[in-house]
């Protein structure tokens, strides 16, 4: 990956920031012409005039908001250069050599013999039936046809493992026991299965005491593969469903109308979100763990829709040479202590080396665009894909409540901090309490949606193909059907307690990570927080999105700290009707008592 280079636009940036907050009231869903060029002259009091968009390419913009370039010492440069040009000679010799020893591997037959031995240890190793018999808190959980489209109307088998607290646990618990935690969900991540956050399940069930389901979606990890004619990606409508079916009917509470928490890692929050919006009500916490963001739809569509599946495919259809087995195993072996010990290094390395592996990955890039989709939708004109250039400056420096130094895999402590990423805009973070950002925050919240006749199913916000674009999935915003009601995410998440870890490393990552994705990623982090009835962004400026889900400690705590905050705002809730009750009661000239059996 090819290192970014910041341009000098420390004038422009620091003029700009003089007058972030001074905004009109329209200027919050009216986007710059640098990102969007009106069809017609609009309504602009219409509060769905901001649909009517026409849209191009922002990957591609020259003008879009980058970092102030920070000064670096010649001796710094230096150094930098000699890593870089070393970097380029050991990938050089490196990639000769392994492409030279590849290619005299499959020639002489080595290489297929030796992935045709590791393909029969794989298919012992993740045999269900032992795994089962391994595992008594994992089972097979039967989903009827109708849950998700991609199925081709077959009904199909997920694996499901919920993980629920000893006596022991319980009695450790942070949260008081006068009230009964609420059960915890995974919803998978890209590429993931539920072996991957098995650490993060059992500390949260050991350490804490909280019931948690992690399951695999169709197709992925040990559940059943996709039909073998399966060309149809699932929707964020199909993975809102399955994870809707897996909560109800997995015995994880006898309490029907439980409210839950998720902690989703990468696409996990997006399919969340998907469900949030479908489901409403259902959660009462909500952990972003770096979920991307839903300006990838525009940023970087083509990527997912497409090349991402090609990749995915190429991969499968060399399988047989054993290359892919050895890329995914350099890449998996060395973050497997943050994947606990519940499962074996092979069933791991396994998993992620079977043809099932491939297909579901290559579609599922497609449902992460589908669910980004649906998210810009029920968000309306507060998504982050409808910001002119000053609302995305506003949004993308809203300071985060923490700053943290943390990497339990390399042994670094915790630690909060005031240091921050080349990739922040500005010198310094605007804060919640600046009486300019209470007037911006009064008219970004002036624009949430307010019931599902306002959210636009019709409309995409995918960028390409071009000069055509459409939904990812079917004809409306998350392969929903005509009927069915998709609710504004701005209400829903004022009822959960959200909290949001946000990684801001993008070293080497530069080219899947643009400057205008990683805005996209620190203002949509901050819409989360502003919208929650109790929200609070955590940045961790030393790591990357790949590393930030090894955290586990750092994920469980988090977890913990949202259940103890609904437990309190639930304490609140009572106190506050009890008061009422009280009040009542004293109008009325009656024992508080007797209140329940007045018909007055």
């Amino acid at each position: 990956f090819g290192r970014h280079s910041y341009l000098s636009v420390a004038h422009e940036v620091s003029r700009q920031s003089r007058h972030c907050c001074t905004l009109a009231h329209t200027s919050l869903w009216r986007t710059s012409s640098n990102n969007i060029k009106m069809e017609e002259s609009v309504d602009e009091s219409s509060p769905l005039s901001y649909g009517r968009h026409e849209r191009h390419d922002s990957s591609t913009d020259t003008n879009v908001l980058l970092p102030i370039p920070r000064p670096v010492p010649i001796s710094a440069r230096v150094s930098s250069v000699i890593k870089t040009i070393l970097k380029v000679l050991v990938a050089i010799i490196g990639g000769t050599v392994s492409l030279i020893a590849f290619i005299i591997a499959t020639l002489t037959g080595i290489g297929p013999l030796i992935e045709v031995y590791l393909s029969k240890r794989d298919a012992e190793v993740l045999d269900r039936d032992k795994i089962l018999r391994d595992h008594p808190e994992m089972f097979l959980l039967d989903i009827p046809a109708n849950i998700n489209k991609a199925s081709h109307g077959r009904p199909y088998k997920v694996m499901v493992r919920v993980t629920r607290p000893s006596e022991d646990s319980k009695a450790e618990s942070g949260v008081s026991t006068h009230g009964s935690l609420p059960p915890v969900i995974f919803p998978g991540g890209l590429a993931s299965n539920l072996m991957t956050m098995s650490r993060h399940q059992d500390e949260l069930t050991t350490r804490y005491g909280f019931t948690v389901i992690n399951f695999d979606r169709l197709g992925v990890g040990l559940s059943d593969p996709y039909p073998r004619d399966a060309s149809l990606p699932p929707s964020a409508a199909d993975v809102a469903r399955e994870m809707n079916y897996v909560m109800n009917n997995t015995g994880a509470t006898t309490n029907a109308d439980a409210k839950w928490i998720q902690v989703g890692g990468s696409m996990g929050t997006n399919v969340a979100t998907a469900f949030v919006a479908l489901y409403p009500g259902r959660l009462c916490g909500f952990l972003n763990l770096d979920g991307l963001p839903h300006g990838f739809l525009q940023v970087q569509c083509k990527k997912f829709l497409k090349d991402g599946r090609a990749i995915m495919n190429a991969m499968r259809s060399i399988r047989w040479t054993g290359l892919p087995r050895l890329v995914l195993s350099a890449a998996v072996r060395p973050i497997l202590p943050a994947m606990g010990s519940a499962f074996t290094p092979n069933q791991i390395v396994g998993a992620m080396c079977r043809e099932q592996f491939f297909t579901a990955t290559g579609l599922e890039y497609t449902t992460l665009m589908s669910c980004c989709d649906l998210e810009a939708a029920a968000w309306g004109p507060q998504a982050t894909t409808e910001y002119d250039t000053d609302t995305m400056r506003i949004m993308a420096s809203l300071a985060p409540d923490e700053s943290v130094i943390v990497d339990e895999v390399a042994g670094v402590s915790r630690s909060v901090t005031n240091e921050r990423s080349e990739s922040e805009l500005g010198t310094e973070y605007i804060k919640r309490e600046d009486p300019e950002f209470l007037s911006f925050e009064a008219k970004l919240r002036a624009l949430a949606l307010e019931s599902p006749k306002t959210v636009n199913k019709l409309r995409t916000h995918c960028n390409w193909p071009d000069p055509n674009p459409r939904h990812p999935v079917g004809d409306y915003v998350g392969g929903v059907d005509a009927d069915t009601a998709v609710h504004p995410l701005a209400s829903e998440f004022q009822k959960m307690v959200v909290r949001v870890m946000c990684a801001r490393s993008y070293k080497n990552l530069e080219r899947d990570y643009t400057q205008t994705a990683r805005n996209h990623a620190a203002a949509r982090t901050s819409l989360h927080v502003l919208m929650s009835g109790d929200g609070k962004a955590y940045y961790y400026p030393q790591l990357s999105h790949l590393n930030l889900w090894q955290q586990c400690r750092e994920v469980v705590d988090i977890t913990s700290e949202i259940a103890q905050a609904v437990e309190h705002h639930g304490s609140l809730d009572s106190r506050k009707s009890m008061q009422a009750t009280d009040c009542w009661s004293l109008f009325l000239g009656l024992d508080r008592d007797c209140c329940p059996t007045t018909t007055a």
